[in-house]
């Protein structure tokens, strides 16, 4: 049957129509994938900020129960007196020679006491798990005497009682899953690595004993001068798929790491561990790729030997700890003075090599000073706590997020 003319017209016109629609559609679709891309790029900028202003390196006091058989009995020195304030009390003796009771109060970011739980620590850390996925570098890290929680608050034990290694995991995975399929794809990459009195072991390829694990990879400490990164060349670095795969990988890689039993700690670190995990997203649409690191580090316990009583290859051990920590303390302490970077003694120590991008470098770092609360370990825990004091007035150059182009 023929189309009558005014039938056509009426037909051309509502295809103009639709197709005027359709353009008017894609415009406003590109409108909103435009206030997408602003309000992400908002969002990710305020809760970044939202950190910096909490401190570029934060510190937060952590103080154990009482928990040694040797402490039971013991009264309380050390206590949280409020929400960013511990409380150290000590008798000293005064000069006409009677006892005098001393209280300091110092101050951090937050300070948890002996009933905090693991998920309450973990819910001031987790956003940083956010900065990470940003594209931002993201570095945490225990200090403290041993056997004062250290390694408890960072890899902590089954169940409630996980630290914040495993839930970090846990948390990165489940961000990197809400990212959309079918326009985001990412890799996350990871190696496990212990520095031993002055030798740098990488205890994944002792998982599977290849040459890095016998000694003939080396592993050497990197520096990128031009974005302040450090890297290790010849780890065994692994691609994971899954938090389950990665908690496989870090329990099989702590089994290997050094411990042993002294008077303060029947299972003392005598390394000092570091977990590093990278991570890459791939935007498909706009060609772009965004990169991130959150490097975890469980420094081994300061100790005086006399009081572990510590001998033989523990003393050796306890000798290179000390040694460690005290280049540690000069990097924070130049820093604190407000030393340039070039003048800053890193390279006194690998341990210091190792964390250059975490102080005063790049990174977005938290520091956790763990202490004991008993009296008997009262010196111990004013030094810890004069000595992750100084780390809070550093203030690191942080950059990112780091963003690639035409890579995937």
């Amino acid at each position: 049957e023929a189309v009558s003319s005014s039938e056509l017209r009426d037909a051309l016109s509502r295809a103009e129509t639709a197709e005027r629609r359709v353009e008017e559609l894609e415009t406003k679709g590109r409108d909103l994938e435009q206030l997408f891309q602003a309000e992400q790029e908002l969002r990710r900028k305020s809760h970044n900020q939202l950190l910096d202003l909490k401190g570029q390196i934060r510190v937060f006091c952590r103080i154990r129960p009482l928990l040694m058989p040797r402490e039971q009995g013991e009264e309380c020195v050390t206590v949280r007196k409020d929400a960013v304030s511990a409380e150290v009390s000590r008798v000293q003796i005064s000069v006409d020679g009677l006892p005098r009771q001393e209280k300091r109060v110092v101050q951090f970011d937050a300070v948890f006491g002996p009933a905090a739980q693991q998920e309450e620590v973990f819910r001031e850390v987790q956003d940083l798990v956010q900065s990470a996925v940003d594209g931002y570098n993201v570095s945490i890290m225990t200090y403290g005497q041993t056997g004062a929680g250290k390694t408890y608050t960072l890899y902590g034990g089954e169940g409630e009682h996980r630290g914040i290694a495993p839930r970090t995991v846990q948390a990165l995975f489940e961000r990197l899953g809400r990212l959309d399929s079918r326009r985001f794809r990412y890799t996350v990459r990871a190696h496990l690595v212990e520095l031993y009195k002055t030798d740098l072991l990488d205890l994944l390829a002792s998982c599977k004993g290849t040459a890095a694990a016998s000694g003939s990879a080396r592993l050497e400490v990197r520096r990128d001068v031009r974005t302040g990164d450090t890297t290790i060349d010849n780890v065994d670095e692994r691609e994971v798929a899954s938090p389950e795969e990665l908690l496989r990988l870090l329990e099989e890689g702590t089994e290997h790491r050094h411990v042993a039993s002294t008077q303060l700690n029947a299972d003392s670190s005598r390394s000092h561990l570091f977990l590093t995990m990278s991570l890459d997203i791939f935007d498909q649409e706009v060609k772009a790729s965004i990169s991130g690191k959150i490097r975890l580090c469980d420094l081994a316990g300061s100790e005086r030997p006399k009081k572990s009583g510590a001998s033989g290859e523990v003393m050796k051990e306890a000798i290179e700890i000390n040694k460690a920590l005290t280049a540690l303390g000069d990097v924070i302490e130049s820093l604190k003075r407000g030393g340039t970077r070039g003048l800053i003694p890193y390279r006194n120590h690998k341990l210091t090599q190792l964390l250059s991008d975490s102080l005063g470098g790049n990174a977005k770092t938290l520091m956790f000073v763990n202490v004991s609360p008993a009296r008997s370990d009262v010196e111990e825990t004013l030094n810890s706590l004069a000595y992750a004091s100084r780390a809070r007035s550093i203030s690191n150059d942080i950059r990112g997020p780091h963003v690639g182009y035409g890579v995937g």
